[in-house]
């Protein structure tokens, strides 16, 4: 087993927090402040008599505010040494140190109420290290242990030596309500998913009502991702196309922007002849040449069944890779939703990694969510994902659901 280190720095500007220090006996799980990696106890001592001390971390502009803060205090949250400690230590990928704490911690009976979320995050690590052969000796001492199913082994994960950065699955974003100028931020955020991924999902199937600047905005968006070549598709699609129908009449010259939008979901619907009828009332209405429909390979219609139940799943929206401090914009899309809801559900099952920063920046972001009487859930987490979020006090702020395991 590899040697545990006495204590892990993790520097935030010129701030260092020594990590993993002797504590106290913890107190019982109570109402949570947010947390601070445990120091040593004559620094615990020290910080008893003094305020929280703050300080400006602007590597996410979307965390909070344009200027996110970490609260740095003492922790009161009860979790096991353990368990802190490979948590803390996962965050800055180091998974083999975690692992060889967790091993010996498992075996004992000193966990308490925290052992199967320890058991859970060891069998992550041998999954993420590919070591097939400890996860299923595991499992087997867990079936006895718990008298319960072990969690399986997944074939198609990837070890941590060549884990990808970021996954290439398919993100996305949602707009609900009214479609005006207030949308821009959620309908740029699709740009931003754009630059990593080679397709994003953009869900219109809840909009209700529109106005021309809003539809010019979306416009935009569209033929961007086109000229990049990134695959958009459009949830609802055909329901916005009826709204935008019934606000248009031929011959009035005004909302000209809705127009155009119009055409381009006619176009990306496959629908020639409600593209040429449109076409023909455009060129009609403003006396210009009407545009000609392009034949595209794929009709969506045909190549996504599937896409319109995708539009009313429960998750709002995703995290997904691996997040640090220096992930810019890690949180716009929990913030662009939280723009057209009260319940913020966020899928984070391809969340690979977090540290401690961008755990803090989302907790802020999730305070000031609460404050604005807005709900933030997270779900199909991971236990080393949960832990971290445990050890600063995020489940306080937001519900954490665990993934099936």
């Amino acid at each position: 087993m590899l040697q545990t280190p006495a204590y892990l720095l993790i520097v935030l500007d010129t701030v260092a927090f020594p990590l993993f220090g002797k504590k106290s006996a913890p107190a019982p799980l109570a109402a949570k402040a947010p947390a601070r990696p445990p120091g040593n106890p004559e620094q615990s001592r020290l910080a008893a008599g003094s305020a929280p001390q703050e300080f400006a971390h602007t590597h996410d502009p979307n965390s909070f505010n344009n200027r996110s803060k970490i609260e740095v205090q003492e922790a009161s949250h009860g979790i096991p040494d353990a368990v802190e400690q490979a948590a803390m230590l996962y965050s800055v990928d180091q998974p083999e140190v975690a692992s060889g704490i967790l091993e010996t911690s498992v075996r004992s009976d000193d966990l308490g109420r925290y052992a199967q979320r320890a058991w859970g995050m060891l069998f992550e690590l041998y999954q993420i290290e590919g070591r097939r052969q400890d996860f299923d000796q595991l499992a087997v001492e867990f079936a006895a242990k718990f008298e319960t199913s072990p969690p399986t082994w997944t074939a198609d994960e990837p070890s941590a030596a060549v884990a990808p950065k970021a996954p290439a699955s398919r993100s996305f974003v949602k707009i609900a309500g009214l479609l005006d100028a207030k949308a821009e931020a959620t309908l740029k955020q699709a740009l931003t998913i754009a630059e990593k991924n080679p397709s994003v999902r953009l869900d219109v199937a809840k909009v209700t009502a529109i106005e021309d600047a809003g539809c010019a905005l979306m416009l935009t968006v569209l033929r961007q991702l086109k000229r990049a070549r990134k695959e958009c598709v459009l949830v609802g699609a055909d329901k916005l196309a009826v709204l935008l129908a019934k606000s248009i009449s031929s011959g009035e010259r005004e909302r000209e922007q809705t127009w155009l939008l119009l055409l381009d979901l006619y176009q990306y619907l496959g629908d020639q002849e409600a593209f040429e009828d449109a076409a023909v009332n455009y060129a009609i209405t403003f006396e210009v040449s009407p545009p000609s429909f392009e034949v595209t390979k794929r009709s969506p219609k045909a190549n996504e069944p599937d896409m319109e139940a995708e539009g009313d799943d429960d998750s709002g929206c995703m995290l997904e890779g691996i997040i640090t401090a220096a992930t810019d914009g890690a949180f716009a899309a929990i913030r662009a939703e939280a723009e057209n809801t009260a319940d913020v559900i966020v899928d984070v099952s391809q969340l690979r990694r977090m540290d401690f920063v961008a755990a803090t920046n989302l907790m802020n972001l999730v305070s000031t969510l609460n404050v604005e009487k807005k709900t933030v859930r997270l779900v199909k987490a991971s236990h080393l994902l949960t832990a971290l979020w445990e050890v600063i006090g995020l489940d306080s702020v937001a519900r954490i659901e665990l993934r099936k395991a």
